[in-house]
């Protein structure tokens, strides 16, 4: 597997402290409950949340690079790390 997933929002879940975001992908190619974590202590967490906010709305392509060494496992939890996204 790779250390980076992407594809369109499906579902933005706020939690205190953090935020789930899942994508429209194969859940066996995602994380552990095929969400991805945005945590608010992220150097970028307004920035990196306003851009998923804006994707998720107009539809667009993201795509999410987890942290660390790993790569993405469908029983372990991914932290997001960085986000990009398409205009289409």
């Amino acid at each position: 597997m790779a250390n980076k997933l992407g594809g369109k929002i499906t579902e933005l879940l706020v939690d205190r402290g953090q935020v789930n975001i899942v994508l429209d992908n194969d859940p066996t190619q995602g994380p552990k409950f095929n969400r991805f974590v945005l945590e608010q202590e992220h150097t970028s967490f307004n920035s990196a949340y306003s851009l998923l906010l804006a994707a998720a709305a107009n539809r667009w392509p993201v795509s999410i690079r987890i942290g660390g060494d790993g790569e993405i496992d469908a029983n372990v939890e991914a932290t997001v790390k960085r986000v990009a996204v398409g205009f289409r």
